[in-house]
């Protein structure tokens, strides 16, 4: 005990005697460790952006979806109505609607974008545009023109990517090929109702929306099941039992 306080006395005699140093000293303390505690937050804040970025550009925290449509792709792997009425019910249960912010239907397929001077290969997703504006970042991303409406029919948003790569506009003819239910290859003409860029080389140039029930009608699938994935926005917890 009494080398402990004779310890202190020295270390305050020191501080004392060099104030300059000591005040330095304590400075560069503070500084550094300010600066070490915004880096860390900077860089968590970015983390978890970034994840709220992919959540929203992409297929939500949670999908709904038969097992064989993630490696296949194909319509014939999409929720049949059987499937898509028990993921609803369960939606419903108020232990796990508490938990759930925003229900977004999508028909994806992966098709062919031509216009009259290109094609290129895309993703494309029909979507309830209402729904998808609460859901998606796209619609926050819009360049040119805007994003789909309730109302929209023949219409498509598209990359600012693919738009450079087909020399597209708002309002330019856009034909979209892709394998129907049936098997088939279908075409649907469309136009471009808006443009937009997100940085992702991916995403704005291979990424094309349009209503999901002009998706629906189509590839054929309008009274044989609707969707083939549910994108949940957001899990306000986690689901226990």
């Amino acid at each position: 005990m009494r080398r402990l306080r004779l310890l202190l006395r020295l270390a305050a005699r020191n501080v004392r005697r060099q104030a300059r140093r000591s005040l330095l000293t304590a400075t560069a303390t503070v500084l550094g460790t300010a600066v070490m505690v915004f880096s860390f937050s900077l860089g968590d804040g970015a983390h978890e952006d970034w994840i709220e970025q992919g959540v929203r550009l992409g297929r939500g925290h949670v999908a709904i979806q038969r097992p064989r449509f993630q490696a296949s792709r194909h319509l014939d792997d999409r929720l049949t109505p059987a499937a898509l009425e028990r993921a609803q019910a369960a939606l419903a249960d108020p232990e796990i609607a508490a938990r759930v912010l925003t229900v977004a239907p999508r028909l994806e397929v992966q098709g062919l974008a031509s216009s009259a001077s290109n094609a290129f290969p895309v993703f494309i997703t029909g979507v309830d545009p209402e729904i998808e504006a609460r859901f998606s970042h796209l619609s926050d991303r819009v360049i040119e023109g805007r994003y789909l409406e309730a109302g929209d029919r023949l219409h498509a948003f598209v990359g600012g990517r693919l738009a450079d790569r087909l020399n597209l506009e708002v309002g330019s003819r856009l034909v979209l090929t892709g394998q129907d239910a049936a098997g088939e290859i279908a075409g649907q003409f469309v136009r471009v109702v808006g443009i937009f860029r997100t940085g992702i080389p991916e995403a704005d140039e291979g990424i094309v929306h349009v209503p999901i029930r002009t998706a629906q009608e189509w590839l054929g699938v309008f009274k044989r099941g609707a969707v083939n994935r549910d994108a949940l926005l957001e899990l306000l917890g986690h689901l226990e039992g």
